[in-house]
């Protein structure tokens, strides 16, 4: 199973990180033309909505459409499987437009609640809360309807999915980014903020749009089907609302940043939303990457109830996840102005200054803290949705989040938004508990000694290469702006180099895996 998944994880590492850099290129943008200005603050706001959305549908559909279609295939009832696809196109269509409608008609109530923490606040007059409502009511409405394409999004992707079709679900999301590039110079010099609202909406079309040629090639209508009093309806009914809302619970950490940071001041909003980005990087580019192809196999050992099979395959999930992730936390604490100031500051006249630089590493240490917690979460939940147990995946979301709105306003009188941050990482590492307690009730201990095993060689080896990183940027230092670049992306390449080295000498085995896996990628591509 290790090979399979790992080859899997690599397809789709390659494309998502290609989709991510195209993303930053974004985000890039947008603190080229705004900042951690009064606009970019609000599109935050805004943005929270359709992002939100886009988080935790296509990912719930996909574990709720996939073992229905799965199963059809397999035992080549294909046409049932046609039949089953074109009544949840209907159905989520259905459903998601009448969201559609109803937000833009609460729009600006919606806004109101994102924004309540203004009130009282001695950082926003009460004529800037009400111009943030205006603009921010306007940009929620231009974007509301991202919420039908995303759906067709899910359905699309975990139709493919089932197929084993990974690569163009995850190319839709390099549109996504593109289209939202092209936006700036077509529309923001016209619309100015609003553009890149238009340009979110329309990244959602056509992202949704580009794998309408791999679905009708796999011979899927899109002819809408209003007959859903069916059996297999009736099994995805009673998966979708459990597993929609346990989604939704655990995305609800996209709205914490912004309303408790909304008081206080200036471009903490924005600050947060610019270090979320990066620190979601890691997360898009491995945690996905894993649990997308270990989640059938998961599926399989606990339907033959092979529990071993299944704790070895959470082990060696956990063993990558531990692997990638910790030299990255790493990274975060030791060198987070140089990585922000690597992807968004240009110069000392720009939108993106000094100040905007400073708080949005503030942010990002602070986040970066909870990567590990926040991938394990993702790993154990599918666990528990392979055991077609969601209820244990909302109860642990829901103390996550009492958690982390409880740490947050406690940290927050201490750390402005860097508090909020700390919650976020304090609510990852109880979310990761909280499943763990439950897993190993119903399963027994699942965490293998080998975890444990490749935990210390990846501390030492972190430790080694945070050591030099240390070192390297507080004995070296460039005047050029692109200068300091280049040397910061020769760092980041030579630290994780010299990561990988420790794990070697250490004779790590999943290590040297990844490195062969890696190599073979890459050979295959320049011989061809």
């Amino acid at each position: 199973m290790a090979q399979t998944v790992l080859r899997s994880a690599v397809v789709i590492m390659i494309v998502t990180l290609v989709g991510r850099v195209v993303g930053l290129l974004r985000e890039m943008l947008l603190a080229h033309n705004f900042a951690i200005g009064f606009e970019a603050d609000v599109y935050r706001y805004a943005f929270a909505i359709p992002n939100t959305i886009f988080l935790f549908v296509p990912g719930a559909l996909n574990a709720i459409f996939v073992p229905s279609i799965k199963s059809m295939l397999v035992e080549n009832r294909q046409e049932e499987a046609r039949t089953l696809f074109r009544k949840m196109l209907t159905v989520v269509t259905i459903i998601y437009f009448i969201i559609m409608v109803i937000g833009m008609m609460f729009s600006r109530e919606i806004m109101q609640a994102m924004t309540f923490m203004q009130h009282g606040s001695e950082a926003i007059t009460p004529q800037q809360h009400a111009e943030q409502l205006e603009m921010g009511t306007r940009m929620l409405q231009i974007m509301w309807p991202s919420a039908v394409f995303i759906g067709l999004i899910g359905v699309f992707q975990a139709t493919l999915n089932a197929h084993q079709q990974f690569f163009i679900p995850q190319i839709s999301t390099v549109i996504n980014a593109i289209v939202v590039c092209v936006a700036y110079p077509l529309f923001v010099p016209f619309y100015g903020i609003y553009g890149v609202a238009l340009g979110t909406t329309l990244g959602f079309l056509f992202a949704a749009a580009s794998m309408v040629y791999s679905i009708r090639k796999e011979q899927y209508s899109l002819k809408l089907d209003f007959v859903w009093n069916t059996v297999e309806m009736r099994k995805v009914g009673e998966r979708f609302i459990p597993i929609m809302l346990g989604s939704l619970i655990t995305q609800v950490y996209s709205f914490i940043h912004p309303v408790l940071a909304s008081g206080l001041g200036e471009g903490r909003v924005a600050a947060l939303g610019y270090a979320n980005i990066i620190y979601q990087l890691p997360m898009a580019i491995f945690v996905a990457a894993f649990t997308l192809p270990i989640y059938p196999y998961l599926v399989e050992y606990f339907t033959k109830n092979e529990i071993h099979k299944m704790k070895q395959a959470i082990t060696e999930g956990m063993q990558y996840l531990f692997i990638l992730m910790v030299p990255v936390i790493v990274a975060l604490a030791v060198i987070p102005e140089q990585l922000v100031s690597l992807l968004f500051y240009t110069s000392k006249k720009g939108e993106f200054g000094l100040e905007a630089v400073t708080l949005t590493a503030t942010a990002l240490m602070f986040l970066g803290l909870g990567l590990f917690f926040l991938a394990a979460r993702d790993l154990l939940t599918r666990a528990f949705y392979a055991m077609e147990n969601t209820k244990i995946t909302v109860i642990a979301a829901v103390i996550g989040i009492v958690a982390n709105i409880a740490s947050s306003l406690a940290f927050m009188p201490y750390l402005s938004h860097g508090g909020v941050a700390l919650g976020t990482t304090v609510g990852s590492l109880v979310n990761m508990l909280v499943l763990s307690f439950f897993l190993r009730r119903y399963i027994g201990p699942f965490i293998q000694r080998s975890f444990w095993v490749t935990a210390g060689k990846t501390m030492i080896g972190a430790t080694v290469m945070g050591a030099v990183l240390y070192a390297a940027t507080a004995l070296v230092s460039f005047q050029g702006i692109w200068t300091q670049k280049v040397y910061i992306v020769f760092l980041i390449g030579a630290g994780a180099s010299l990561f990988f080295a420790v794990l070697v000498l250490l004779r790590e085995p999943l290590a040297l895996q990844i490195i062969e896996r890696f190599a073979g990628k890459l050979l295959k591509r320049k011989r061809g």
